[in-house]
């Protein structure tokens, strides 16, 4: 019987003590049974709370340990990876057709594309009898390439040592690679790759096919002033600035994509920042954009990665000087290289963030906030109200609301928000072995929040190759000093609101997705309820990842500014939300 069926046959009963751990080492080896085990996990602590047992007494000291021994057996099995790295990695970013021979001309990998594809041959001898062969131009000093001509299909037979060769392992002599077969494949390509928004998206398709902004504009029922705003958006995100670099994106050949033309520019712009606090202990930011500019304090979710300041600076740095935004992101205690400091509740951080802010001679901020990270946001507005100038929530967690349907929300929120309340210690064991395990298998990771999202606009953020590459790098980053910081993050967010949400003065617009999966909408009708100035904007098509693809209208919000698309808001609650609300401002 395999795990999944083990799984399923206990699902009636609770489970034990034993059957938790036998899962738990399971899912050492296997990161896809994590929704399982925590499935199992909830039932096993729904069972203790039923005996009227403390849910964070001493029966759950062995499941503690457990854990802690998981997460050792985890960071080994990590190292391991490591040390025998696959071409996982290099093929899931490339985003085209690839299979990989060994010298013997033998298949050894595919990707999907290429299985499904013209490249669906076993051997390399197959493959060269099946097209028409032809010598392509040299790439610099490296090999001369081989052009196959399949079906009418290009096709690049590349020697080993032409791609890259330090991240190749030994036994590859040759690499594959072709085209998309249809420009629909491409277009979504570049969606998933740089967060573009749906209108964003719907343009970029228009003018790739008549190369005309005012002809593009006209076919997606866009004034010309509008269609402009969303080309400049596109060239941000892209990282390119002219619209033959922006074509350069789909008319790119195999060749081309070897030599790395259509990589997005490398970071030039150093963001991380340290200071020094009164006490001694030293505070790491990142900040970007003019000095002079009004100062925004972006508090992000777990991950870090939502506004990636740290991997595509440039994406952000020329919007944030046209709106005069200086965007800074403070590491809380124990994360990144800031010191870890013992705190009691939110607003411990606050003092802090007041250096900070003194620091740039900043009176006032705005806060931008993502998920989890509106609780450190609200913390700061209700406890320095005087120094907020408005909030910007998007998809905010609200502890204080716990949705019917939590067992079909992701492992995430069920960690911090459900497990976090009833078993705080048994929390603190899990965050780290997740941290770990979300590392060593991200694509796993990802897999399963797309498994359980109806959201197209998220669903397409989880399936970008970029943030399969950064999320990884960013939890090393963010846990480089211990995992303390983030297992006290988790804990604060579910059990230290030492503030009264009615301290907050400034004016709050909470941007909430009606087809989120982690922050319930209905969590945000209520904290909007709970707070003496908010509006809720609901999207009817957006989810938990908004931020990622409407970042420049929303930093156009923190300015002060009243983008075009919070007209798009929904009117009308969604069919989710409680019957009490009636407007979608409250």
């Amino acid at each position: 019987m395999d795990k999944r069926a083990e799984l399923s046959s206990l699902a009636h009963s609770p489970p034990s003590e034993a059957e938790l751990v036998h899962r738990l080492y399971d899912a050492v080896m296997d990161n896809s049974l994590w929704p399982e085990m925590i499935s199992e996990l909830m039932e096993y602590i729904e069972r203790a709370r039923a005996s009227s047992l403390d849910a964070d007494g001493h029966q759950f000291e062995g499941l503690v340990k457990h854990f802690q021994r998981a997460m050792k057996l985890s960071e080994s099995f990590v190292e391991l990876q490591e040390k025998h790295s696959t071409l996982d990695g290099v093929m899931n970013a490339l985003a085209l057709g690839v299979s990989v021979y060994d010298h013997a001309g033998k298949r050894i990998y595919a990707n999907a594309a290429a299985k499904q594809g013209v490249l669906g041959h076993s051997s390399l001898i197959q493959l060269r009898r099946s097209g028409e062969t032809r010598q392509a131009e040299p790439i610099g000093q490296e090999l001369l390439p081989v052009l196959l001509n399949i079906a009418g299909q290009e096709i690049a037979l590349v020697s080993a040592s032409a791609v890259q060769p330090r991240m190749l392992p030994a036994n590859v002599a040759y690499v594959a690679l072709a085209l998309p077969e249809s420009p629909t494949y491409t277009l979504e390509t570049i969606q998933r790759r740089f967060y573009l928004s749906s209108s964003e998206m719907k343009l970029l398709e228009a003018f790739y096919e008549w190369r005309n902004l005012r002809e593009a504009a006209g076919n997606c029922g866009l004034t010309y002033e509008s269609a402009r705003t969303y080309l400049k958006r596109i060239y941000s995100k892209t990282g390119v600035n002219d619209q033959a670099r922006l074509m350069a994106l789909f008319d790119v050949n195999p060749v081309s994509l070897i030599s790395g033309d259509v990589q997005v520019r490398a970071p030039q712009i150093d963001v991380r920042n340290t200071l020094t606090l009164k006490d001694g202990r030293l505070l790491e930011y990142f900040a970007l954009g003019p000095e002079d500019g009004h100062t925004v304090l972006h508090f992000d979710a777990l991950t870090g990665v939502t506004v990636d300041l740290i991997g595509a600076p440039q994406v952000y740095d020329e919007m944030l000087r046209d709106l005069g935004l200086r965007i800074i992101v403070p590491c809380r205690p124990g994360t990144f290289r800031s010191d870890f400091k013992r705190l009691s509740g939110l607003t411990g951080f606050t003092p802090d963030i007041l250096e900070l802010l003194d620091r740039f001679g900043a009176d006032k901020a705005t806060l931008l906030s993502q998920a989890f990270g509106s609780c450190s946001a609200l913390a700061f507005a209700a406890s320095a109200p005087d120094r907020v100038e408005r909030v910007v929530l998007c998809a905010p967690s609200y502890p204080r609301h716990e949705p019917a349907n939590w067992r079909s929300k992701d492992v995430f929120y069920i960690i911090s928000g459900v497990i976090g309340r009833r078993a705080p210690a048994l929390m603190k064991a899990i965050i780290p072995y997740l941290m770990r395990s979300v590392t060593q298998n991200t694509s796993k990771y990802l897999e399963r929040h797309i498994a359980r999202s109806n959201c197209a606009a998220d669903i397409a953020v989880l399936s970008s190759p970029t943030l399969q590459k950064r999320i990884p790098e960013m939890l090393a980053l963010r846990s480089m000093n211990g995992t303390d910081g983030l297992v006290q993050e988790n804990f604060l967010n579910t059990h230290g609101w030492d503030f009264d949400l009615g301290a907050i003065a400034a004016p709050v617009h909470i941007l909430q997705g009606a087809l989120d999966n982690v922050s319930d909408p209905v969590g945000s009708v209520k904290l909007a309820g709970a707070l003496p100035n908010a509006r809720l904007h609901l999207f009817s098509e957006l989810g938990q990842y908004l931020l990622f693809s409407e970042w420049p209208w929303v930093f156009e919000l923190c300015a002060g500014g009243a983008p075009a698309e919070l007209s798009t808001a929904s009117e009308v609650p969604s069919q989710h939300l409680d019957d009490r609300v009636s407007s979608t401002t409250v």
